[in-house]
């Protein structure tokens, strides 16, 4: 409750501090483009549930790590300590306690799950930089979907996606409004929920 509490009261400090951004800084660019390809599920933090951290995890080390699994006739393997290492370089606080989650399966120190067909390439690129106080940032993101094989440039503008791949233009998904902390090696993410106004 504390904690919700100083969360609270960050984002109202920062909500009166924002900023335009016209495309966006893209180390944040990248990392909010790594929450919503692994379909981060909404939490308003700063620390969500270990089963939203896991499903995260789980997801985020398949697209970066593909390696670190091992196949078990239709399911994907991985051990935990791999997915406790994913998680936390995400978030700002710990998986506590190993579970299941509605998509993945916790058996003997292990993490399995069915991958799905990847029928699109997802992103995100800040819209505004909403207020700012010390290493805490609060960003507006706009989230966009295309086919696979994609051959735009996150950072850059709608014009120039029409002109690199006029056939497979991003389509806008939701606008989420995100809180993160910037630490020595990168960002972590405190909230995750969509735009009121989106």
């Amino acid at each position: 409750m504390k904690r919700l509490t100083i969360l609270a009261a960050v984002l109202l400090s920062l909500a009166g501090c924002g900023t335009e951004s016209s495309v966006g800084d893209m180390e944040m660019n990248k990392f909010l483009s790594d929450l919503s390809q692994a379909y981060l599920t909404d939490f308003n933090g700063p620390n969500p549930d270990d089963i939203t951290k896991i499903d995260f995890a789980v997801k985020r080390l398949a697209i970066d790590s593909p390696d670190a699994f091992t196949q078990d006739g239709k399911f994907l393997v991985v051990d935990a300590d791999k997915v406790h290492a994913a998680a936390d370089k995400y978030f700002a606080y710990p998986i506590v306690r190993d579970d299941n989650t509605s998509e993945i399966d916790f058996i003997d120190g292990k993490y399995s799950f069915r991958k799905g067909n990847d029928n699109e390439y997802v992103f995100s690129q800040v819209e505004k930089i909403l207020g700012s106080k010390g290493d805490t940032i609060m960003v507006s993101a706009q989230t966009y979907s295309c086919k696979p094989g994609w051959k735009g440039d996150i950072n850059a503008s709608p014009s120039a996606w029409e002109a690199t791949d006029p056939g497979n233009i991003p389509v806008k998904g939701k606008v989420m409004r995100t809180v993160l902390v910037k630490k020595a090696d990168g960002y972590r993410v405190l909230s995750y929920i969509p735009a009121q106004n989106n």
